[in-house]
């Protein structure tokens, strides 16, 4: 089983390089900004409880919502760093690195299969720059 931090980055990872910095923004806003899933799923027009889940997802990696803050805070500037690699156009989502076209429900699955070892390649990365300059 991975350790939060490594299993947080690769949850964060996958939805940067999906394009998906929505979600991204509303865990932040959540874990580090206070602000309450009503108030992000208003401004961000989704539902509160989209934004609950994807709240808890973070937290059920981290086994606690303490731990989950401190890991997002320490993993977010390196995720707002990564370039995506799908490109949507219309309905359309085309990855960069294979061509291949996909359905917006396809997208994360295709990243996790096709492109395994840049993701695990990212968070490796990650995980030691984290790990090097903080106690989490």
């Amino acid at each position: 089983m991975e350790d939060a931090v490594t299993a947080i980055t690769k949850y964060l990872v996958i939805k940067k390089l999906a394009g998906d910095t929505l979600t991204i923004l509303a865990i932040k806003e959540y874990l580090i900004d206070g602000l309450s899933p009503s108030t992000i799923g208003y401004k961000y027009k989704i539902s509160k409880f989209r934004v609950r889940g994807y709240i808890q997802r973070i937290i059920d990696k981290a086994r606690s919502h303490a731990a989950a803050t401190a890991v997002v805070k320490a993993v977010l500037p390196y995720i707002l760093g990564i370039d995506p690699i799908i490109l949507r156009i219309g309905n359309t989502y085309i990855c960069l690195l294979c061509d291949a076209h996909l359905k917006s429900e396809n997208v994360e699955h295709h990243i996790r299969r096709r492109h395994r070892d840049v993701v695990n390649s990212i968070v490796e990365q990650i995980v030691l720059k984290v790990r090097r300059h903080s106690q989490v």
